[in-house]
């Protein structure tokens, strides 16, 4: 890994095993040492920004609780409980050495809106200028199953893009990416056979795995940014990372990217509020020839959504083509679903009409997959 990381601005993700043991305990020695850790880079005007799981666990502990709560309410009230008590400690281990910090809790849906995203990234960004190091953890007091990152990996990834940071580390309790058992140094090309290796995590703490993970580094690479998974619990961890030496697994970014217009629709977008169904000439048209989709392709509309709303677009088996920003809501797109561009516009009573959606509105499924040689 050595000479790849001249870095200003970096995010380190800690996940809830590294934080806490397996009953869900804080271990505060831990916290510590990763604090002086990532301190030190702040002391070189390095930008670092720490993404902390961790709250849910200490909530937990303080409830007595050694198994990870299903329902809502409980999580909510165990982030409540925790997420004072884990603010609390990283105060104290950074003002150790004369820094600040500062708390910032996030939902899906403060990136899934791009005036927040702003508004988030410029909060960042003014912190780190003034030297202070930020500290994220979803809002999982207010946050509900719709909204919820599903894990602090994808939240990591997605900060790390907003503020253009040169590098994302995930700290865990393992040693990197495994295959047969041995820790793989570097992955040029994620594809469908290092999700096929992931096996799921036993821990009852921990809500990610390493096929969140997996997810992470596929969000961030297609912004030319870099990951490393690294093991949390070894000394020395995010000194050694940073140094560029061979700890973990290095995951490269893609030659090929999304624009970034192209990244915010496949990425912080989650949930389509609906589904267009196009026939085969309009699916061979997006897939094949880097079209826009047009009325005349529309078979069918599947939901309630207004004009500019994120959709998925389907062929006539179900499998989906592509996502996009729709220009059309769905009552009016089912009024001129199967018309050419000129009916579409009588019937609407306008000149012309636009495309339902632009392409360069829309990103493909083959896009949205893991660029790996596996996959091609």
């Amino acid at each position: 890994m050595s000479g790849l990381f001249a870095l200003r601005r970096v995010v380190v993700k800690v996940g809830s095993s590294v934080l806490a043991n397996a009953k869900g305990q804080l271990m505060p020695e831990r916290l510590q040492r990763l604090a002086d850790e990532i301190a030190r880079c702040a002391k070189v005007d390095q930008q670092p920004v720490l993404v902390s799981s961790g709250a849910i666990a200490c909530g937990m502990a303080k409830l007595g609780l050694t198994q990870r709560p299903k329902a809502l309410a409980q999580l909510q009230a165990c982030a409540a409980i925790g997420q004072g008590e884990l603010m609390y400690l990283y105060t104290q281990a950074f003002g150790r050495h004369g820094l600040v910090t500062a708390q910032i809790l996030l939902t899906q849906e403060d990136l899934a809106q791009q005036q927040r995203l702003r508004n988030a990234k410029q909060t960042l960004l003014t912190l780190l200028h003034r030297g202070v190091v930020p500290i994220i953890n979803e809002n999982d007091t207010v946050a509900v199953e719709e909204i919820t990152f599903g894990d602090n990996d994808r939240l990591a990834a997605l900060v790390a893009v907003a503020i253009e940071a040169q590098l994302l580390v995930l700290l865990s309790d393992v040693d990197g990416f495994l295959q047969g058992g041995r820790v793989v140094e570097r992955i040029d090309q994620l594809g469908s056979a290092h999700h096929a290796a992931v096996q799921g995590s036993a821990r009852q703490t921990t809500k990610g795995g390493m096929s969140s993970k997996l997810e992470a580094a596929r969000l961030v690479g297609h912004s030319g940014i870099p990951m490393v998974i690294a093991n949390g619990t070894k000394a020395s961890v995010v000194s050694d990372v940073l140094a560029g030496r061979s700890v973990g697994t290095l995951f490269v970014p893609p030659r090929s990217r999304l624009t970034r217009r192209k990244w915010w629709i496949a990425f912080a977008l989650r949930q389509p509020k609906g589904t267009i169904v196009v026939d085969a000439g309009a699916a061979a048209a997006l897939t094949e020839q880097g079209k826009s989709l047009l009325a005349s392709g529309v078979q069918q509309v599947k939901g309630t959504f207004e004009a500019g709303a994120f959709v998925a677009v389907a062929d006539g088996q179900g499998a989906e083509v592509a996502r996009g920003m729709t220009n059309f809501s769905s009552s009016d797109l089912s009024r001129i679903r199967g018309l050419r561009s000129a009916d579409a516009a009588r019937v609407m009573g306008e000149p012309r009409v636009k495309e339902v959606i632009h392409r360069d509105r829309l990103v493909l499924a083959r896009e949205l997959q893991h660029h790996g040689a596996d996959d091609e």
